[in-house]
């Protein structure tokens, strides 16, 4: 069974050129640079070096429908826009689109998925206080960065990714493991 939904580019197509779903279903919509639709999360990465097209067929969102196919929604491109994972699974799975609009205009907007993911370095960190006695140990033993950042590197490429991301949880584990051997 083929997937009868449309392509992605052909959806932000759809919602650039529709002026009313346009502000209330898509208010993040900018056609050359692919976003949830909802909260306005990106990734600098996407775009690079491609054709708007490119970029939004490679953007890691996902389809959704404004009412769902079990519902009696269609799979056309008026009944679907793009989400983030997280959008995704928050959005209503209800008969009436009003309730996506508003849902829509109460989201929260996102840092860019490269934001996001140093905030997580950082709460890790945090999380971890030995790594900051660690760091400071270094630089007052006159050590480099770049060692501590090999060190780093090492102890990650022990640690499994789930889900396209490290966990704060892993990060905390790297930080850690970093740390005792940084430490004398």
């Amino acid at each position: 069974m083929t997937d009868q939904r449309p392509g992605k580019w052909a959806i932000v197509q759809h919602w650039a050129a529709e002026p009313f779903g346009y502000e209330v279903f898509a208010p993040h919509l900018d056609a050359g640079n692919p976003c949830c639709f909802a909260c306005g999360w990106h990734s600098e990465r996407w775009a690079e070096g491609r054709s708007p097209r490119k970029a939004w067929e490679r953007a890691t969102l996902e389809r959704a429908h404004i009412v769902p196919a079990g519902l009696g929604g269609s799979n056309a491109a008026n009944n679907i826009i793009l989400l983030c994972g997280p959008c995704h699974r928050d959005a209503p799975d209800w008969h009436d689109p009003w309730e996506m609009a508003v849902w829509i205009s109460r989201r929260a907007e996102r840092a860019s998925k490269e934001l996001e993911h140093v905030d997580t370095w950082l709460r890790a960190a945090e999380a971890v206080p030995l790594f900051k006695q660690a760091l400071g140990e270094v630089v007052a033993r006159g050590g480099s960065a770049e060692q501590t950042v090999e060190v780093m590197r090492r102890h990650t490429r022990r640690a499994v990714v789930h889900s396209g991301e490290l966990s704060q949880g892993t990060m905390e584990a790297i930080l850690r493991a970093t740390a005792r051997e940084l430490l004398p």
